[in-house]
């Protein structure tokens, strides 16, 4: 369940990796073909590292025309994604969770309204933040200026270990991803706690 990290027996376990990158203009440039690469790239670089969940976010939601719906439409027909709760999916052994969505707080205001119990608690908003999948993420690779966070993150940030990588959106590879795992996996997570 999303919240619970009890169950991660040190600090390399890798589940879910979280990837954010480029404005809804440079995803609404790109074109199927580049979908389907740019998915099955970054899919493969998660998988090889034992990860299940890969997510994708936009960077910031910068735009100057809104073409959400001609844009769920092209990354559903390239990549063979469903539509699950007003995200894309797909299935397989590293499932990819996409989200248009670039305004963090729009998603935060989209969970609580889907939360149907009368009493939000912390992991049922974690659980309708990052559904489909079963966890926060562990790592988060930005695609991005490191001296700001981006604003479509704001509950994802809690948990997880940040790298940016100066990579241009879409132009990452095997080697960038590959490049954020070994960053994280010589971290000491702490899991929001402090040395003593």
């Amino acid at each position: 369940m999303a919240c619970d990290n009890r169950e991660v027996a040190d600090g390399s376990s890798l589940r879910h990796i979280l990837v954010v990158g480029g404005s809804l203009d440079q995803w609404n440039e790109m074109s199927s073909m580049d979908w389907s690469l740019y998915i099955t790239t970054l899919r493969q670089s998660v998988a090889q590292n034992g990860a299940v969940w890969l997510t994708i976010y936009p960077y910031s939601d910068f735009s100057e025309s809104q073409k959400d719906s001609g844009l769920i439409e092209k990354i559903m027909n390239s990549c063979g994604a469903q539509s699950v709760g007003g995200k894309l999916l797909i299935n397989g052994t590293t499932s990819v969770v996409i989200d248009v969505c670039a305004d963090g707080q729009q998603r935060f205001v989209r969970a609580v309204n889907g939360i149907l119990d009368e009493n939000i608690s912390e992991k049922s908003l974690a659980t309708a933040i990052l559904h489909p999948a079963p966890y926060e993420p562990d790592l988060v690779v930005i695609f991005g200026d490191p001296s700001q966070l981006p604003s479509s993150l704001v509950w994802e940030l809690a948990y997880s270990e940040l790298v940016y990588l100066n990579t241009e959106w879409p132009h990452c590879n095997i080697e960038d991803i590959e490049l954020a795992i070994d960053d994280y996996q010589r971290r000491d997570r702490r899991f929001g706690g402090v040395d003593s």
